[in-house]
């Protein structure tokens, strides 16, 4: 497992999320990205002419390019988001920031969602028991981005951040 370590300007994110309990995290991620998928995206990416704020700000701000997890009252919220670049903030969605920090960054390459999650077991298994420690690396909030293209492909690439402080 390969990690990077990287600084980062405040970032701030526009989406849309739900409570998830860690146990069925593999479970019901991607069933969420499934429903919203049916409901907020096939047509508009059949035609990419949105009928509503909601799909204006999809398409403004790239909601979809990333998920942010934190730490929720039963388990985490699980949200699903886009670097949010001004303008409307339509009913339903949300901003979410992150301060300017440090970050580890891993990279996973193959199909979803089975890469992310592989690559999710690791950073949590290997990488936060040994070195993740020595950055007062939590695990209460990280960052899932993803690539454009097709994710079902053994070349399609997704990634962790995980935001860091030196101990």
């Amino acid at each position: 497992m390969n990690v990077t370590y990287e600084k980062k300007k405040k970032m701030t994110f526009i989406g849309y999320h739900t409570e998830i309990s860690p146990e069925e995290a593999y479970q019901k991620c991607p069933e969420f990205w499934d429903k919203e998928y049916a409901a907020k995206y096939v047509r508009l990416w059949q035609t990419m002419q949105p009928e509503n704020a909601v799909e204006k700000a999809i398409l403004d701000n790239g909601i979809g390019m990333y998920a942010i997890c934190t730490e929720g009252e039963n388990g985490f919220t699980y949200w699903i988001a886009g670097l949010y670049r001004g303008g409307e903030i339509p009913e339903g969605l949300e901003l979410y920031s992150f301060p300017a920090s440090d970050w580890a960054v891993f990279t996973a390459r193959g199909p979803m969602p089975d890469s992310l999650q592989t690559l999710n077991t690791a950073v949590w298994r290997e990488w936060f028991p040994s070195e993740g420690r020595n950055y007062n690396a939590n695990g209460t909030t990280t960052l899932e981005v993803y690539s454009a293209g097709n994710p079902q492909s053994p070349d399609y690439e997704c990634g962790i951040w995980v935001p860091i402080q030196r101990a």
